[in-house]
């Protein structure tokens, strides 16, 4: 079959639409570029959509619990608190605000709570009138094959399917491909799991469960206070008498029984678990204006040791974490009262992959920056999510750390710009960082401020004829705090 080739042009080229690439592109065309966002699914939002992921985290300075009795009172009131300092507004609160209007988030209008809780499903429709009204020229099913690449200038990429090979040229490019597919095309330099062994971080498959008595669940929990703290049974038992978003944690002693027996899952690339360190949730979901209390979210660590940019091993992975999901299911039907008659509605279209590339960039914002609170000159937003590192080998307890100083800390506009790459930017997970401050930039709210720090710097640099490296950065600076993103 011979191609049709064609080449296209566009001020601002944004390869992804998930959590940070649509607001990238949102925050391009609002400044003024022409933007083309390439999307290789048939939706917008990624994980934060497809992938399930129905809360945002954090839209606020989050404290960190005292003790593990108290990480699980907190862990269950974060959706439901609008404690402590908001820190990221601007397009993800304008997000927000929209969800609200159509009764697909839970909460109040101008105001994000610690961890925002909203629809997944809605979310995808909610994305796309946002990035279509501010005039983005939307491709899905866009598979990029090429970047295009001179003297270290990223001067766009290639798209083919079996009908067309396109060039899309491009004054910025913005990388939002979560695994920094096409800074590494491009010759950047990356830095890949922890660095004692290179593992990353667990990955996850959400599946939700329907039919479930979720009143049970909690009388169950009730007469257990031993197994749960008497402080976390006290708390949700209240949360759900108000109506209020809750999380369901971990039923050790049926887990343990369970493992015995032979009829626990045993995540992919584990040969145990230890049900002592096991930390998942499970939330029921919101849908049509409040909450589904027998239609429950689970999200559980299914898969270790895998590399998310090997297309072998995230396949077997994948599959592998879609059995842990329906044997899961089995668990709760036989071992957790209230889910007697429950089954799998769905599994996510989307895996959540937590990290695997980070960009080594012009700065790389580290753990005692991170932990110290630390303020940079070039700051392009503030930040305050506690640490959360999810063990690598299923025998430690999660890393939640909470951010010191100030209680928050700036993301430099450095750690955007991929080191000795030009005309090219970098936004969400994988903007440059090391290991353990990745445990805060990779969650939703960062992914969202980079995502609009970097599609309004490539607008900048459009409108100054400059490449984003030369972008004066009081000029940045002003323009984000005048939409409302704190500086």
């Amino acid at each position: 079959m011979i191609k049709q080739n064609e080449t296209i042009q566009a001020d601002v080229l944004v390869v992804g639409g998930g959590t940070a690439g649509f607001v990238a592109a949102i925050a391009a065309a609002r400044n003024g570029a022409k933007v083309i966002l390439l999307e290789q699914r048939d939706h917008l939002g990624g994980t934060h959509s497809g992938g399930m992921v129905m809360m945002i985290r954090s839209m606020r300075h989050m404290k960190a619990p005292k003790s593990a009795e108290h990480k699980k009172v907190m862990i269950t009131s974060y959706e439901s608190s609008f404690e402590d300092e908001q820190l990221v507004f601007s397009i993800a609160q304008e997000y927000i605000d929209r969800m609200l209007e159509v009764g697909a988030a839970w909460g109040m209008t101008g105001q994000a709570t610690a961890r925002q809780l909203f629809d997944p499903e809605i979310a995808k429709w909610t994305i796309e009138r946002m990035v279509v009204e501010a005039g983005v020229d939307v491709w899905f099913y866009a598979q990029v094959t090429d970047v295009l690449l001179s003297d270290n200038t990223v001067r766009g990429v290639v798209v083919e399917n079996l009908k067309t090979r396109t060039e899309i040229l491009a004054q910025v490019t913005i990388d939002a491909t979560g695994d920094g597919n096409i800074c590494a095309a491009a010759g950047a330099s990356f830095e890949f799991g922890d660095p004692a062994e290179g593992h990353c971080q667990p990955m996850t498959l959400y599946f939700v469960m329907g039919g479930v008595k979720l009143d049970d669940t909690l009388a169950y929990i009730q007469n257990h206070p031993e197994e749960f703290s008497q402080d976390y049974v006290t708390t949700v038992l209240r949360l759900r008498d108000e109506g209020k978003p809750i999380t369901v944690l971990p039923f050790k002693a049926k887990i343990k029984e369970a493992l015995q027996k032979g009829d626990y899952p045993i995540p992919y690339g584990l040969k145990n678990v230890n049900p002592d360190t096991l930390t998942y949730m499970a939330r029921p979901m919101f849908r049509n204006g409040k909450f589904r209390y027998d239609l429950i979210s689970h999200n559980m660590d299914m898969a270790y040791n895998v590399d998310a940019t090997d297309r072998k091993e995230l396949t077997s992975a994948t599959m592998g974490m879609r059995h842990v999901a329906v044997r899961m299911a089995a668990f709760y039907r036989k071992y957790v009262p209230g889910y007697e008659d429950a089954y799998l509605v769905h599994t996510a279209q989307v895996v959540g992959v937590r990290d695997s590339r980070r960009i080594v960039g012009d700065c790389t914002l580290n753990k005692d920056d991170v932990l110290a609170g630390k303020h940079f000159p070039d700051g392009i937003g503030r930040y305050g999510s506690v640490v959360d590192v999810h063990d690598k080998d299923g025998k430690q307890s999660l890393m939640l750390v909470e951010v010191g100083g100030s209680g928050w800390f700036h993301i430099p506009y450095r750690a955007l710009l991929p080191r000795g790459v030009s005309n090219l930017l970098v936004a969400g997970r994988c903007i440059s960082t090391d290991y353990i401050a990745q445990g805060c930039t990779r969650s939703q709210a960062a992914c969202m401020m980079t995502g609009q720090a970097a599609g309004t710097a490539a607008a900048l640099a459009v409108k100054s004829r400059v490449e984003p490296r030369a972008v004066n950065i009081g000029q940045l600076q002003k323009v984000l705090a005048s939409q409302n993103q704190l500086i």
